[in-house]
């Protein structure tokens, strides 16, 4: 088996297409998610802008909670180009499924000038399964990643038109990976293979921070410039291989005196990017608002991931995969309409250019470009309870893809592309103006 088998793994940490390019969760805000998130750098009304700008709690008259929960599906196919893997299913490359994320951001004004604002979200992530018999089974079965955030800020308003703000961010990742090995053993007529799997799983805690700068140069016109820091996750990983006992006796044999396991402890380092977010926001007459959006995620850190072992497993103790991504792009053009008092619609497009390159893409992250088209409203039950609920789909480009995978002692090479690529995201926040 060479290293890759082991080490690959490790890339079902970044697996699936997730609702951000990359593997980033933008869901943070209902009420942003129905404009395409267009403006959320200079949203001054919404406790969840702080995410994506710290600045913003400055201009809150009043405390405010904002409670969101998000539903995300997301359907792509398999479709077979001329592989030649060992035996295995040609059902079963569809993935995908249902994830549910939830946030909760806070603003309180401390003083006339000065606000506090707090976030709890959940900023990475995705889940996926793949049919453990299928043919890119040796690149990928199963992943969940879960990453989330904290982040305190203090926001201040210098000017009645300009503030400032900052904070500090943690960051919890939790990792569970799965996929088949082929595992070699001495059967009754001699050297047999048999599938095997790989199971790792991990948490970190990582540490960054944020600050922004919102500006009102003309009455009725808001620009806001947000920035999140790059973040380093160090993952303790507890790997293990089902059903390895035989190929582990085996290379026992074919190496006297060498040690060889089945589990064990290790770690590897995951990059999350910087990412700046600008936006503007224009009052076009006293029912009517403009939104645009620039945001741009550094996932160029992603140049590789590399795992370590405390001890070999089934031989492999160091691998190092390469993933060489490029920056991310994401540009939104949106609106909100106030029909009445109490009633706000909502409506935004969206284009999200993905990271990762043709060269480099991979059954674990087939990450494609993708579409936003999005519709909400707000509801304003009274002074205080304001009901946000928005609706996103998510149209995916087809993508390509040629990976070679170890089996059954020698190279094989899974030759796909993901179709039928979408998504959808359904929406609900309430917010509790005190």
């Amino acid at each position: 088996m060479k290293k890759r088998n082991v080490l690959f793994c490790a890339v079902l940490a970044l697996a699936g297409i997730c609702q951000g390019a990359g593997f980033t969760i933008l869901e943070q805000s209902a009420n942003g998610i129905g404009r395409a998130l267009a403006g959320m750098a200079a949203d001054t009304e919404d406790p969840s802008a702080l995410y994506f700008n710290p600045a913003t709690p400055a201009w809150s008259e009043t405390a405010k909670i904002s409670l969101g929960t998000h539903f995300l599906y997301v359907g792509t196919g398999y479709e077979d180009r001329g592989s030649d893997p060992v035996a295995g299913h040609h059902a079963g490359g569809n993935y995908g499924g249902w994830s549910y994320i939830p946030n909760l951001y806070y603003v309180q004004p401390i003083t006339k000038n000065i606000s506090f604002g707090l976030g709890f979200s959940a900023t990475s992530g995705t889940r996926m399964d793949y049919c453990p018999k299928w043919l890119g089974r040796y690149t990928s079965i199963e992943t969940e990643i879960a990453v989330m955030d904290m982040s305190p800020v203090i926001a201040w308003k210098i000017t009645d038109n300009l503030s400032i703000g900052g904070g500090l961010l943690t960051e919890y990742a939790d990792m569970t990976m799965s996929r088949a090995l082929s595992l070699p053993q001495l059967g009754a007529t001699g050297l047999e293979y048999r599938d095997g799997q790989m199971k790792m799983q991990g948490d970190s805690v990582a540490f960054g921070y944020t600050f922004g700068i919102l500006y009102e140069p003309f009455a009725g016109t808001k620009i806001g410039l947000g920035y999140r820091s790059r973040m380093k996750h160090d993952v303790d990983l507890k790997g293990r291989v089902r059903n390895g006992q035989k190929t582990k006796e085996l290379l026992g044999m074919m190496n006297p005196g060498a040690e060889f396991y089945t589990s064990s402890d290790g770690d590897a380092t995951l990059h999350l990017p910087t990412i700046i977010n600008f936006g503007v926001e224009q009052k076009v007459t006293d029912r009517l608002k403009l939104m645009g959006d620039v945001s741009w995620a550094e996932w160029s850190v992603m140049k590789d991931i590399t795992i370590k072992f405390d001890r070999p497993v089934l031989g492999t103790q160091k691998s190092k995969l390469d993933m060489k991504w490029g920056d991310n792009w994401k540009f939104s053009l949106g609106g909100t309409y106030d029909l009445t008092d109490k009633l706000t619609l909502r409506a935004g497009l969206a284009f999200d250019k993905t990271p990762v390159k043709d060269k480099w893409r991979n059954t674990a992250l087939p990450d494609a470009n993708r579409y936003w088209v999005s519709l909400g409203f707000g509801y304003k039950f009274n002074e205080h309870i304001t009901l946000n609920m928005a609706y996103t789909h998510l149209f995916m480009e087809h993508v390509s893809y040629t990976q070679a995978y170890e089996a059954q002692g020698s190279t094989h090479y899974l030759k796909g592309r993901a179709v039928d690529c979408s998504s959808d995201i359904y929406s609900l926040a309430v917010t509790y103006s005190f």
